[in-house]
């Protein structure tokens, strides 16, 4: 096969399901090869070269001894969302299919980044439903089947967090709401919405005061006794996340990594402290 990449048509024709096939950054000289490499590391490129067939490269994440995984996302993270109109048709509507699936893929990673290490339900639903990549690559989906799936699984996180927001609720509150539940619920209830209010509260009273050394063993002391008063608290309310009998479960984990969160954000807002 010739893996000559000279145009797009090029690229999406190599990147097909049906090759195997690679390529090394050092050995990407045209606008094409290093585009085809961003996309086989499923990182962020200049969106105009899809979009309007520009064929230059900003030569400044060339350089060595640079992080270039941190440069090419603060260059070009941004405009790889659902919510950039012009992609999303892009998209759904290129002839390009293959090299689309590739693309969506970076846009895949910019949500996923979007709530990794903060928002653990909706990072798990994310990593639950990626199966869909493997089923493109074994043809078992179309490229434009993956992408509306992916599509789909976006929306539903947003819409998620929209609805939230429209209830009042603030971001820590959704992301507490669905910690209690151990999964992204598909509706918020009442109950746990006041639990997770009063849980978040008494977290927030009970950092520690400033002047305070912050530190791992401060966090593993904090986290674990938010935990015990959340376990209570959603005790009261009915709800058993399996802390009293020593059982571990989905909950525990989302509250006691939300806790330890919180803690270091709370140390890095005021780090002369």
């Amino acid at each position: 096969m010739d893996n000559r990449i000279e145009s797009l048509e090029d690229l999406n024709r190599i990147l097909s399901p049906k090759y195997s096939w690679s390529i090394g950054w050092r050995s990407a000289k045209t606008t094409f090869e290093k585009l085809a490499w961003h996309l086989l590391e499923g990182l962020p490129f200049d969106i105009d070269i899809i979009l309007k067939g520009t064929r230059e490269w900003n030569d400044d994440i060339d350089r060595e001894d640079i992080d270039a995984v941190e440069m090419i996302d603060e260059c070009y993270d941004a405009p790889f969302t659902f919510e950039n109109e012009e992609l999303t048709e892009w998209l759904l509507t290129t002839p390009l299919t293959d090299l689309a699936a590739y693309t969506a893929r970076v846009v895949r990673r910019h949500e996923f980044n979007k709530v990794a290490n903060y928002y653990d339900a909706a990072q798990d639903f994310y990593a639950d439903n990626w199966r869909e990549w493997g089923n493109y690559l074994d043809e078992e989906l179309t490229a434009r089947e993956f992408i509306t799936a992916l599509k789909g699984h976006v929306e539903e996180v947003n819409s998620h967090i929209a609805e939230g927001k429209q209830m009042g609720l603030t971001m820590d509150e959704i992301v507490m709401h669905d910690c209690t539940w151990g999964l992204m619920p598909n509706h918020y209830d009442p109950d746990m919405i006041a639990a997770s209010k009063d849980i978040l509260q008494e977290a927030e009273k009970s950092l520690p005061d400033r002047p305070y050394i912050w530190s791992e063993y401060g966090k593993r002391d904090y986290a674990p006794k938010m935990l015990e008063y959340a376990a209570k608290r959603l005790s009261d309310s009915g709800v058993d996340i399996g802390y009293y009998n020593k059982q571990y479960t989905t909950e525990q984990g989302y509250l006691l990594d939300f806790f330890s969160r919180l803690y270091w954000r709370e140390a890095a807002s005021r780090p002369e402290d």
